[in-house]
């Protein structure tokens, strides 16, 4: 048999092995511990942002659902007799009661979160009220019942002075605003980013729970700082953070529109002629 010159059988030479040395190694571990810091701070950016988009999507879904309900209750937001939504944060009254979708069923309970009433309106998707960048919300500590994760599905407050700052009394109980009553309705804050689940915003010194102050206070959020009434509860977090978990605060606004707050002890040098949690002149 004749053997070609580039048969299996032919000769070979002595292979030669490539490999990287100790310092090309170093080299290329050094290259990508670079790209890896350049790289995580902009994925870090990408996904707080998404959470707040996701927030702001959130938000603009709550006001359809509450649009959907004026529409069957002659343009009333969901208040009680005495003229107010409730002020508390459980859609079911234990965790068992959540496992199984057993939400309350008077949305006028002392123990609801106000979202309750717009359930049905926003499609059964108690989601809406779950902010993705919420670590902490009002857990009604003194009790200590439930986990934290129990509580996290409140994690928007409602602006309670849009229900007190004007009422009139009827024969079926008393009635705040409507929003088509507002005078300025794009400056007149409905629901925002918040660590408590309804906003009494009175802007004092000791009792406040929102962002703006009266004349002659400095810092707002009183009553939620680590030294306040209610942040004694919390003292392994600084808990007026869920008011800015993104670095903002995420505001739905009585006409509609989803803006954000900058990161404030005080909101009024932001506001115009209107204040923001009673939709009054200021």
């Amino acid at each position: 048999m004749r053997l070609h010159a580039n048969s299996s059988l032919e000769k070979r030479g002595p292979r030669v092995l490539w490999g990287f040395t100790l310092i090309e190694l170093l080299v290329v571990i050094a290259i990508i511990a670079i790209l890896a810091a350049l790289l995580l701070p902009a994925l870090s950016k990408a996904k707080v942002q998404g959470k707040s988009a996701y927030c702001v999507n959130s938000l603009r879904q709550i006001d359809i659902a509450m649009a959907l309900y004026e529409e069957e209750n002659e343009g009333w937001l969901h208040h009680s007799p005495a003229g107010q939504p409730p002020n508390h944060g459980k859609w079911y009254m234990s965790p068992r009661m959540r496992a199984a979708r057993r939400l309350i069923d008077d949305p006028n309970s002392p123990d609801a979160y106000w979202g309750v009433a717009y359930y049905a309106h926003a499609g059964k998707q108690v989601r809406l009220w779950r902010d993705p960048a919420a670590r902490v919300v009002d857990e009604w500590r003194w009790d200590y019942k439930f986990s934290p994760d129990f509580w996290l599905d409140g994690a928007y407050g409602i602006n309670g002075r849009f229900f007190t700052a004007v009422q009139r009394q009827t024969a079926t109980g008393i009635h705040p605003r409507r929003r088509n009553e507002l005078g300025a309705p794009s400056e007149t804050i409905l629901v925002q980013d918040a660590g408590e689940h309804r906003l009494e915003a009175d802007g004092s010194a000791t009792t406040n729970d929102a962002l703006a102050c009266n004349p002659g206070v400095k810092a707002n959020l009183s009553e939620w700082r680590m030294s306040g009434r209610w942040g004694l509860y919390y003292p392994e977090y600084e808990i007026i953070q869920e008011w800015f978990r993104h670095d903002k605060n995420n505001t739905l606004w009585a006409d509609g529109h989803v803006g954000s707050i900058p990161i404030t002890d005080c909101a009024d040098k932001f506001m115009g002629s209107v204040h923001w949690y009673t939709g009054l002149q200021r």
